[in-house]
């Protein structure tokens, strides 16, 4: 019998240079939702008009030769922001780079995971703080205060969120024009036969964003997909959660940092130690240690600055 070689005999395994696997999430959304104000220092007071001053009905009639009806208004220099560096490194010692085959390129897969990590704490952070109760200027809870969106045959949430609207309207003379939830709550809304039945006409007969947008007479609509684990680096195994789950929170923000305006909520970010960008990452050389450091930076904080502004929708279903 000839002997030929086998397969395994002509080929060594390699890796692949035109794929690799890889994990991140696909969006964020707490940068669209506040508008950015970029400052000069790191800490300092947000001026605010007394709201009752400028909703009163003062004007009066005149008569010749007599002064004007006088009156005014009331300033507030009590909030703050102070913006915190928030910061995340990755260490590349040189004999991992040069023995690094492709596809792996360690300054690049270095910058793109602490460019994430800075992204995702300003996601975490903008769920921990503002969707969330006892903050905004109401709360209401499904089954306490209004039927879950998933109950299809007895909840109204077009009802519901125009309540909210109508409410922020009625506190602030603005109209919401934002809305954020999670990916759980937009999955119900789509299936509800409140917006079925304003589509069942269409062309298409299904539900986009566009669509709720116009119904509701919004402007933004944000539906939160990004996921977070709180699991110990190195652990077994991680559990992985929605960073916005099953709430939604209505809110009016300005389009863009503006005088004489109220807006649901800021982000301001440190100007001279961010170059004008809202993060940035620098390489940092450890000759003794032969390694570089790649870090991550923030200096940002994400500020409720008119809480009237925003009507939160907690437990919207199951």
């Amino acid at each position: 019998m000839a002997f030929q070689p086998d397969v395994g005999d002509v080929h060594v395994d390699a890796l692949l240079t035109n794929l690799s696997i890889g994990y991140k999430n696909q969006k964020y959304i707490a940068d669209q939702v506040f508008p950015i104000v970029m400052v000069d220092k790191q800490s300092d007071i947000i001026p605010k008009y007394t709201k009752a001053y400028w909703f009163l009905d003062a004007a009066r009639e005149r008569a010749p030769g007599t002064q004007a009806a006088i009156s005014g208004y009331a300033v507030d220099v009590t909030s703050t922001y102070f913006c915190v560096n928030f910061a995340i490194g990755k260490e590349i010692p040189d004999e991992v780079r040069a023995n690094a085959d492709l596809p792996y390129d360690m300054d690049r897969d270095g910058t793109e995971w602490v460019t994430d990590r800075i992204m995702m704490k300003r996601e975490t952070k903008f769920a921990a703080d503002f969707m969330t109760t006892s903050l905004w200027g109401t709360d209401v809870v499904g089954t306490t205060n209004f039927t879950k969106w998933d109950d299809y045959g007895a909840s109204a949430p077009i009802k519901d969120i125009r309540t909210g609207i109508r409410t922020v309207r009625q506190a602030t003379g603005f109209r919401p024009n934002c809305l954020i939830m999670g990916e759980i709550v937009w999955n119900r809304l789509v299936d509800h036969p409140d917006f079925l039945d304003r589509v069942k006409h269409t062309q298409l007969g299904v539900i986009s964003r566009d669509l709720v947008k116009s119904v509701l007479e919004l402007e933004k609509l944000f539906v939160a997909e990004a996921l977070y684990t709180t699991s110990d680096e190195g652990s077994s195994t991680y559990t992985y959660s929605d960073i916005i789950d099953d709430d939604a929170l209505l809110l009016y923000v300005a389009d863009r940092p503006s005088l004489l305006v109220p807006s649901a909520g800021y982000t301001f970010v440190w100007r001279p130690l961010t170059g004008g960008g809202v993060q940035f990452i620098r390489r940092i050389r450890d000759d003794k240690r032969r390694k570089d450091i790649i870090e991550g930076h923030s200096y940002f904080d994400q500020v409720a600055t008119a809480t009237d502004a925003g009507y939160f929708m907690s437990d919207c279903c199951d």
